[in-house]
């Protein structure tokens, strides 16, 4: 906990702040609340003052009231019109909600009309120990002339009557957070020092970045991607397979309740220095460390096992990431459990919440190459089984994030999206985080950039490297495949539930010149980078071609094919084998189905096709609840020593759940709905769970069916929406069981 303290201090240059924001709908002003939430004690962190007894001194913040000056009898922060204006009418906050680096209105009404003497100065404070120095304390006198985009300042000024109305326009970096606001009127001339000194009562300001706004480091300019990475509260995570995969509707609900006061709680519990506040670069880099567990008790716990204790939510039951979030805020510790797109999810909802323009991006075939060679390697004993033991891992797919923003850090031009992942694989710096890594320097293989591009390039574009162990332990490279790794790169397309390919973002075409020329480059800052691995000493005159399901269904016989073509003049003896395993999305086999070693003479210019068939009834009973397999095929020349090493994942089509919603539904009114789930398999499903969200509609309801639901049979699951806004809206619900999950279903419909 110390170290990462430390090194978030170090990267802010600031003094830490352990206390959350002073309001909050789960009472976090008590001071037992905050510590629990804070992850301790934080009795005798500092040697000096309470935080309280800080701004007790400060005396800026004391509320005084003196005869000449103006009194102020009421103050109107306009929330309905500057939260439409800023984009924010959908925060389910009770205070204000504004973007940095644009104007909102306040109109102050006083016990009498205002003169030329009198001077009127708003102040907003924010942080346990707001100082004029650090930037946590500013002072706008209303009738001021504008004074540039990094300045805090009052836009216009009107008086009628007794009220007077300002425009303040916060600067385009100011630090995001809630802020408490003051109102302090003194007289010009010889009584210059008389003053009053007036704070709203329970009414606070939350400020939040700016994608609208061009002094703005996430400014994005494009409206039609405004509306998807920053205000759509759904969308869909794609998961599967490189060669079968599907998009999964995911809740990210960022305007609910508490996420944006979530978001901040994590900022404090990272004691994240004031001016790094500022930084979307520092912000999203400690995000990606609070939303994990580790070092921190962040927000959610990962767990990638065949098993789960009781009264756990399993990674695939989540539908979206409002009660995550509910769940944290409410206990205080780290939510069970979550795999990558859990937590991609739940990233885009946090990072969303402050207005940091973000997308959930799904790499298939993703590496995780663990000792920086740049490579992903795999092994073969001289039995041409696979020594799993010894591997890099090849997930199916894995799920991080992109971010949008500048990059003043790093040289021009590497602004824009962001690679950021929160799933915990890599320690970076010491804490369990990663990124923010410029994409087009993963392109590029920029390697040496920060944060964590290297680690990034390998899981997008590290060669696959396939090494024969003999029985001494010496190995030898029989296979380089450049193709394998980082395959189909998907997000959700702008304005639609399609497939947005970004695979060109991340890559040049492998094989390409320019891929080529970056994998070289790359290999210069590789820990094996003294090693000829490319070079190749023997013919390779036998082609093979494995070919695996690319659309089956978990109701299909599967069918695996190896076809060998002998090109060369001569005969040619082949020995191997190809086996077919049951496995998680991360690579890892679970349960060997079937495999064969076979050995035979190829003709010169003849082909031989070996097939392998697995029945439904083979394969059934031993499914993962995610349905994935991983298919080795290993094959030796005889005659030139040629070896062919493939590994193929894939998984299998589940059909879908079934929501059925009436065409009308009255907002805030209940009216019931119904989820309808029919058994594919053959065997029994046991401990079958529904979990149910909508944003503004529904809670994270769960619907346990305790019976076992046999082949074919359908059940069903009534539950009732009662929706608190009106407007086009979306329902997402999985199903879970022990022996198959990831059946999910959304539906979207109007709320009148």
């Amino acid at each position: 906990m110390a170290r990462t303290r430390r090194t978030r201090r170090r990267e802010s240059g600031e003094e830490s702040r352990p206390t959350p924001p002073r309001r909050h709908r789960y009472n976090l002003r008590s001071r037992s609340r905050r510590l629990k939430l804070l992850g301790g004690d934080q009795e005798g962190r500092r040697p000096t003052i309470s935080d309280e007894e800080f701004r007790k001194k400060i005396k800026s913040l004391i509320v005084v009231e003196q005869p000449k000056t103006l009194k102020v009898s009421s103050v109107d922060l306009h929330k309905d019109d500057n939260q439409e204006a800023h984009h924010t009418s959908e925060y389910e906050i009770e205070d204000l909600v504004i973007r940095r680096g644009q104007g909102f209105d306040v109109s102050i009404t006083f016990d009498r009309p205002n003169t030329d003497t009198d001077v009127i100065i708003l102040q907003f404070s924010t942080g346990p120990r707001p100082q004029e120095s650090k930037g946590t304390l500013i002072q706008v006198p209303v009738k001021s002339k504008p004074d540039g985009p990094r300045r805090w300042t009052a836009a216009s000024f009107s008086a009628d009557g007794k009220t007077v109305k300002v425009k303040v326009v916060p600067a385009a970096n100011a630090i995001v957070g809630q802020y408490r606001v003051h109102v302090v009127t003194k007289c010009s001339g010889s009584e210059s020092k008389l003053l009053t000194r007036f704070e709203l009562p329970d009414e606070d300001i939350y400020v939040i970045f700016n994608p609208w706004c061009r002094d703005d480091d996430v400014y994005l300019a494009d409206v039609e991607s405004r509306e998807e990475y920053v205000l759509n509260d759904h969308g869909a995570i794609w998961i599967g397979s490189a060669r079968n995969n599907a998009p999964r509707p995911w809740n990210f609900g960022q305007f609910d309740d508490p996420c944006l006061d979530a978001a901040l709680i994590l900022l404090d519990r990272a004691e994240l220095g004031d001016s790094a506040r500022r930084s979307p670069v520092a912000i999203t880099r400690t995000l990606t460390a609070q939303t994990n567990s580790m070092d921190d008790n962040g927000v959610l716990q990962g767990r990638w096992t065949d098993t789960y204790p009781k009264n756990c939510t399993v990674p695939w039951a989540w539908t979206g990431s409002v009660a995550i979030l509910r769940q944290f805020v409410k206990s205080g510790k780290p939510v069970k459990f979550g795999q990558c797109w859990v937590f991609s999810g739940l990233t885009t909802t946090i990072l969303r919440s402050l207005g940091i323009p973000t997308r959930s991006v799904t790499n298939f075939e993703s590496a995780h190459d663990t000792d920086c060679s740049m490579t992903i390697d795999f092994h073969f004993d001289d039995d041409d089984e696979p020594c799993t033991w010894l591997d890099d891992s090849i997930w199916n797919f894995h799920v991080w994030n992109e971010c949008w923003f500048k990059r003043p850090d790093l040289p021009e031009g590497y602004g824009g999206w962001q690679a950021v992942d929160a799933t915990p694989q890599e320690v970076s710096e010491g804490v369990m985080q990663c990124g923010p890594a410029s994409v087009k320097a993963i392109k590029e293989g920029h390697v040496y950039l920060k944060y964590d591009t290297g680690f990034i390039f390998g899981e997008v574009n590290g060669d696959k490297v396939t090494w024969e162990v003999a029985e001494d332990g010496t190995m030898e490279v029989i296979g380089i495949d450049t193709r394998h790794v980082g395959r189909c790169i998907s997000t959700k397309s702008r304005g639609s539930c399609a497939r947005d390919n970004v695979t060109n973002h991340y890559k040049y075409p492998d094989g390409c010149h320019e891929e080529r020329r970056v994998a070289a480059f790359v290999n210069r800052f590789s820990s094996r980078a003294d090693e000829d691995i490319y070079r190749r000493r023997v013919s390779e005159d036998v082609t093979f071609v494995l070919d695996v399901p690319d659309s089956a269904s978990v109701t299909d016989d599967l069918v695996i094919t190896v076809t060998m073509r002998n090109t060369a003049d001569d005969t040619r003896h082949v020995r191997g084998r190809v086996s077919v395993l049951s496995s998680f999305y991360t690579g890892i086999p679970a349960k060997r189905l079937k495999g064969e070693l076979d050995e035979f003479e190829i003709q010169s210019k003849q082909q031989k096709k070996v097939v392998l068939t697995l029945t439904t009834q083979e394969f059934q009973s031993k499914l993962n609840p995610e349905a994935a397999f991983q298919t080795y095929a290993c094959y030796k020349v005889k005659e030139t020593g040629q070896h062919f090493a493939k590994q193929e994942a894939f998984s299998l089509v589940r059909p879908p759940l079934v929501i059925i919603i009436p065409e009308k539904v009255p907002v805030k009114e209940e009216t019931e709905a119904k989820v309808i789930f029919k058994n594919p398999l053959q065997v029994d499903l046991t401990n079958g769970v529904i979990h149910i969200e909508g944003s503004t509609i529904v809670g994270s309801d769960i619907y346990e069916h305790k019976k076992p639901i046999h082949p074919d049979e359908t059940v069903e699951f009534v539950f009732v929406l009662n929706p608190r806004r009106h407007g086009r809206r979306e329902i997402d619900a999985t199903f879970s069981s022990d022996q198959l999950c990831g059946i999910d279903g959304s539906a979207q419909f109007l709320v009148e």
